[in-house]
């Protein structure tokens, strides 16, 4: 062989030896911590039997080493168990087969038996590995199905976006082992923002951004590699020195984009597989479904409010047209008789006038602040404004205001207070109207001559107010739809109004934490009584 031909040769082997030594650094950190904890095992296990080798023999060792074969395939797989097969296979012969201490061997049977041996650990420790990987992979495909069983649930479950989109984030960490994950959703002007993240939020720049932006165009995965992991569709830049993977899905349906999913992985930890990575487009497709079905929920729920808007409106309208018409014509006839010169009114027509404009008014103003109640009861915009108040003071107020009524004049309104009146924390302006309208309904709806009597009493939890009337009572079917909008009694269909009292005073009462109740028979009368919860005046400082 010519210089030249043994060069070559050693350049063969030097680049080979290169190559391997970067094949065994490019393995992940785990596989070579197996590889040295299998010699580990073996090396121990040589130096416990030495001591007795003379008693165990030379077959002995070999089932012992067999044994530690299966138990490193079994934790730490196929590479490891052969290097543990190979190394035990030296060292059986090195230590325990005759002549020791050579890697010669005195006997023929010897020979044999070392051969068989290698034989049966290589392939039962690969067996016993694919077992374990197996093993494995049924493992990670049930605690999947496990979790986009639970993903499922919790999608139905959701009622709102941000919850179904939390409850994505929190099973996308539990289904990969990831250090978080987030959601970005984009804003009207296009601009990607983070959504929900858990377990906190991922600390994404600029470039980070980009690739977002670029996922939920083009509708790909894409992301930023690890130290020692694999790109996701774009490699390092000089300078990038972030150490943790990051994996950027799509979430997407056939029809549009609705966002991207990003996880990002512990620093050192295995990167992502073609397989992760299929599990996951899976599951954002899934959540795109979940996601665009909370949209549509959303998106009904608002036509349904905007339908159930249209029919207030109509149903006010329909409701108070008469009565507003009705004070309306009353005072425009009254006013423009005392403003007709030729006729010359006495002082008693035109206090008779002027009398009915003035109740007309009231009644406008009464009608005008309960539809304004009503509204803002429907909007969600009612807060009580709460003060110390005088039960006694707010009580004779109020029958005060109803003695002025006109239908006041021909029924008897009285009080039952106890002896104490306790101080109450509640917005006055709203219990006297909530007590006003069940005195006006009493008013309206019994005949002349019929008794009125505002009542309270009260304990340590809540105080309770009552109006009870000596009227004709109401039915069964009127009490079950008495605090319905717009509703009357067949009782009330002579008399004004629209109906919404009630709804108003039952809204007011709620505001304050309370309830409203009515008790009634026919022909035995009728008590509306509601309660108010209790607190201590030195509560409040």
């Amino acid at each position: 062989m010519n210089a030249i031909d043994r060069s070559a040769r050693k350049s063969r082997i030097s680049t080979s030896v290169r190559h391997a030594g970067r094949q065994v650094h490019d393995w992940p950190k785990a596989e070579r911590r197996h590889l040295l904890e299998a010699v580990a095992a073996v090396s121990i296990v040589s130096l416990l039997m030495l001591p007795i080798r003379n008693s165990l023999g030379p077959l002995n060792p070999a089932l012992i080493y067999l044994v530690v074969v299966f138990g490193i395939a079994l934790k730490a797989g196929p590479r490891a168990a052969t290097l543990a097969a190979l190394l035990s296979f030296a060292l059986l012969d090195f230590l325990f087969f005759p002549p020791f201490h050579t890697l010669s061997v005195a006997s023929r049977d010897h020979v044999l038996a070392l051969f068989v041996y290698l034989a049966v650990a290589i392939v039962t420790g690969q067996l016993v590995s694919r077992l374990r990987s197996r093993t494995a992979m049924a493992e990670r495909a049930e605690r999947r199905a496990t979790l986009l069983a639970e993903l499922n649930s919790a999608l139905i479950g959701g009622v709102t976006l941000d919850a179904i989109l939390t409850a994505i984030v929190e099973r996308v960490v539990r289904l990969t082992n990831a250090a978080s994950a987030e959601i970005l959703t984009p804003e009207p002007e296009q601009r990607l923002v983070p959504r929900a993240s858990a377990p906190a939020q991922i600390a994404l720049d600029r470039q980070d951004f980009a690739v977002a932006a670029w996922v939920l165009e083009q509708r790909q995965p894409s992301g930023r590699k690890a130290m020692a992991g694999t790109p996701f569709g774009r490699t390092r830049k000089a300078g990038d020195t972030r150490s943790k993977a990051l994996l950027m899905l799509p979430i997407a349906t056939t029809e549009r984009a609705i966002g991207v999913l990003a996880i990002e992985q512990e620093t050192g930890a295995r990167p992502f597989s073609a397989d992760d990575e299929l599990v996951l487009a899976t599951f954002a497709a899934q959540a795109a479904l979940a996601i665009d079905r909370a949209r549509l929920t959303e998106e009904a729920a608002r036509s349904a409010a905007l339908a159930q808007s249209d029919e207030l409106k109509s149903a006010l309208l329909s409701a108070v047209s008469h009565d507003l018409r009705t004070p309306l014509a009353t005072i425009k006839t009254s006013t423009t008789s005392l403003l007709d010169e030729s006729v010359a009114w006495d002082a008693a027509a035109r206090r008779e006038f002027l009398a009915g404009i003035d109740e007309e008014t009231d009644r406008l103003t009464l009608m005008v602040s309960n539809l304004l109640d009503l509204s803002r009861i429907e909007g969600g915009a009612l807060k009580p404004d709460r003060d110390w108040a005088d039960s006694a003071d707010l009580i004779n107020d109020v029958v005060r205001r109803l003695k002025t009524r006109a239908l006041a004049a021909e029924r008897a309104i009285s009080t039952d207070l106890p002896i104490e009146p306790p101080i109450l924390w509640l917005d006055y302006v709203e219990i006297a109207e909530v007590l006003l309208n069940l005195g006006d309904n009493a008013l309206k709806y019994t005949p002349p001559g019929s008794a009125l009597t505002i009542a309270l009493r009260s304990d340590e939890r809540e105080a309770v107010f009552s109006v009870i009337d000596t009227g004709p009572g109401m039915s069964r079917r009127d009490r079950a739809r008495a605090f319905e909008k717009f509703v009357r009694g067949e009782a009330s269909r002579a008399a004004a109004g629209a109906g919404i009292g009630l709804a108003i005073s039952k809204g007011l009462v709620e505001a304050h934490g309370g309830r409203i109740w009515i008790d009634s028979q026919p022909e035995e009368g009728t008590t509306v009584s509601f309660s108010i919860p209790r607190r201590e005046p030195s509560n409040e400082r």
